[in-house]
């Protein structure tokens, strides 16, 4: 049968959708979806080992939006939020422990947390 791969598509689209709905122009409070995006990132980590393929694309995502000169305040404001949800949830996972922080493959999202905000300030 299916182990954990049904939860963790319905986590991964969840991720997603929230992460691109963080990032709609025009609205007061898409800040939000970004904390929301990191709770389904959470989410996903409990019932999933593949969260750091979705951790990774949102990650290269916000790297490609700074590249296209796409960077804004609200784009800072998502990416913050989910990265700081999402990996201090993540953590609390006793499998994942500190992985967030420590693995390679899971660098690049953090260099991208540390790259915005030297871009922000």
């Amino acid at each position: 049968g299916y182990d954990n791969e049904s939860v963790a598509v319905t986590a991964m689209s969840l991720t997603f959708y929230l992460w691109l709905r963080s990032l709609r122009n025009g609205e007061k409070y898409n800040y939000l979806f970004g904390i929301l995006a990191g709770l389904a990132y959470f989410y996903m980590a409990a019932a999933w080992g593949g969260y750091i393929f979705v951790l990774n694309m949102i990650g290269a995502h916000a790297a490609f939006l700074v590249l296209m000169g796409r960077f804004s305040t609200n784009v800072y404001l998502s990416y913050t939020l989910f990265y700081a949800v999402g990996t201090v949830l993540a953590i609390q996972i006793p499998v994942v422990g500190w992985s967030p922080l420590k693995s390679l493959e899971q660098l690049p999202a953090c260099a991208v947390f540390v790259g915005y905000q030297l871009l922000y300030y």
